[in-house]
């Protein structure tokens, strides 16, 4: 007669997990960024706006009542460059958007910059980088040249770059001199830039928006 051997149930449930060949399972990795060379950051029960790499040095942003942000660090030999240079298009503006208010606070295109003494940052995809911040935004509502603290956020200030749909479908350039516009924000001698983000988001206003970057440079 054929003998079996029976085995504890709570023994077979740790040898079940125990994977073949006496080799230890190794950790998942973490999902790659949508852009090579940045890092995504996603906000708690906000759905993802959506980037795409569409040609070289072209970002692809498509929001709809969505938001998240894509973050570079920036080299050492880079930090005290004064000059950042970009470009950007979008199809719209976000029509109900209310720059000035923290629950209406939308924005088709926006390109941002984490000033920091500490850097450059050697772990990414962890988050927001954390300093002082200065944003650039195509508005809705505001003028340009328009100056303003951040309504939702501290340690961060808006220059409005270009507002309204006057240029909407246009590529429209850009070459700011962070170091002056730091002082001119924060009336301070400007710290090192350690971090550049772009951000096109509509999740209080739940429009579309599609807008396109050209990356942003830091040059002499």
């Amino acid at each position: 007669m054929t003998k079996f051997l029976l085995i504890p149930l709570g023994l077979f449930l740790i040898f079940a997990q125990i994977p073949f060949f006496g080799s230890p399972q190794e950790k998942p990795e973490e999902p790659e960024s949508p852009v090579k060379g940045w890092w995504e950051v996603k906000y708690f029960s906000v759905s993802p706006t959506q980037y795409s790499k569409t040609g070289k040095g072209i970002i692809k942003a498509e929001s709809a009542g969505s938001r998240s942000s894509l973050y570079k660090v920036v080299g050492e030999k880079e930090r005290n460059l004064p000059i950042l240079a970009w470009g950007w298009k979008v199809s719209n503006v976000v029509r109900s958007a209310i720059e000035t208010r923290k629950d209406r606070f939308d924005a088709a295109a926006r390109v941002m910059v984490v000033f920091g003494k500490e850097g450059p940052f050697k772990r990414i995809g962890k988050g927001e980088p954390s300093g002082l911040k200065i944003e650039y935004i195509w508005a809705t509502r505001l003028p340009k040249g328009h100056l303003f603290d951040h309504p939702g956020e501290t340690n961060c200030k808006i220059f409005v770059l270009e507002s309204g749909e006057g240029k909407a479908g246009q590529w429209v350039y850009f070459t700011r001199n962070v170091q002056k516009d730091f002082k001119m924000a924060f009336g301070m001698e400007p710290l090192p830039v350690a971090a550049i983000g772009i951000q096109t988001d509509t999740d209080h206003s739940n429009e579309m928006v599609t807008a396109y970057y050209s990356e942003p440079i830091l040059r002499k």
